[in-house]
């Protein structure tokens, strides 16, 4: 009796050692921060044929080879040797997305692990790109009641019979500090309202020109407050976002506050007497926009217009 239970004993520890699943984070990592994707008995050893024929297919040197480079992200240079994994996420069905930095710069790819005799075999690799947007603009345009709005408008859009003001609202593009930084090349940022995908980053001008920067049509992100980034436009304006129209009434004690028409003029503060004042200047400089003016609302009221001079 007590030779059976030995048997059993053995038979299952037998089964569970046959059995035992690999760890596939830490074969991820050490494939990773050993490099060993460079190794071509490697990848001989834990690709599967259809992966091969792919990495083999990419490879655009003379002769035969693997794109090795395919595990990295692809970047010719970095501002570092920094070569790490960062974090690894199990997305279930043999899917993991992986993030490290390659010489200094951030990146992600997903990766197929599956098992053949108690091995890692890696199924496929694809590239994980991320599409990066300005923040919410926290901007309730159906409940505009206590905020401060970047706006456009002209004189003419003011209605005087009713005491409104008719005016297209604006948010600033702000971008999360920590989504710039692990921006990657394939990434596609919303910038001006329009996609780009990011095919250069470079740390130039205080902040990082993306696909050459302002003069080759790409753009450039610089540090802000809070913990963000914003766009920079020629003359170094911010990038708006439109978000809609509205029509608000003004407060019977709003203020006009407006730059002066050059820089050193001082600003005019407008207690009353808004509607002439408005009307003098329709011919000279009638456009209040985006990039210079900002109103201010409380309690569904429209209390400051501050229009501030820019280049």
């Amino acid at each position: 009796m007590r030779r059976l239970v030995i048997s059993f004993t053995l038979m299952l520890a037998v089964m569970a050692s046959c059995t035992q699943r690999p760890d596939d984070k830490e074969f991820i990592r050490d494939m990773y921060e050993n490099s060993l994707y460079e190794d071509y008995s490697f990848l001989e050893k834990h690709c599967t044929e259809s992966l091969l024929d792919k990495l083999s297919e990419q490879y655009d040197y003379a002769g035969e080879g693997y794109a090795v480079w395919k595990f990295r992200s692809g970047a010719q240079d970095g501002p570092c040797d920094e070569h790490s994994m960062t974090c690894i996420e199990d997305e279930g069905d043999g899917w993991y997305r992986y993030t490290a930095t390659d010489m200094g710069i951030s990146f992600t790819k997903r990766i197929k692990i599956s098992h053949e005799g108690g091995k890692c075999m890696i199924e496929d690799l694809a590239d994980c790109h991320r599409l990066i947007a300005p923040l919410p603009s926290g901007i309730d345009m159906d409940n505009l009641q206590d905020c401060t709005v970047p706006a456009s408008f002209t004189p003419d859009d003011f209605r005087w019979m009713g005491g409104n003001l008719r005016m297209t609202v604006y948010s600033k593009d702000l971008y999360d500090a920590v989504e710039i930084s692990q921006m990657q090349l394939g990434d596609t940022l919303i910038y001006n309202s329009e996609r780009m995908v990011i095919n250069q980053m470079v740390e130039a001008h205080g902040g990082i020109d993306i696909n050459g920067g302002l003069d080759e049509g790409g753009c450039c992100l610089v540090g802000y407050e809070g913990g963000t980034y914003v766009a920079r436009s020629w003359d170094d304006h911010s990038t708006y976002t439109k978000l809609g129209t509205a029509e608000l009434p003004l407060d019977e004690d709003f203020v006009i506050i407006d730059c002066g028409l050059f820089p050193e003029y001082p600003a005019d503060t407008i207690r009353s007497g808004q509607k002439l004042y408005l009307e003098m200047i329709n011919e000279s400089r009638p456009d209040f926009f985006q990039l210079n003016t900002l109103v201010t609302i409380q309690n569904g009221m429209i209390t400051e217009i501050n229009r501030r001079w820019i280049p």
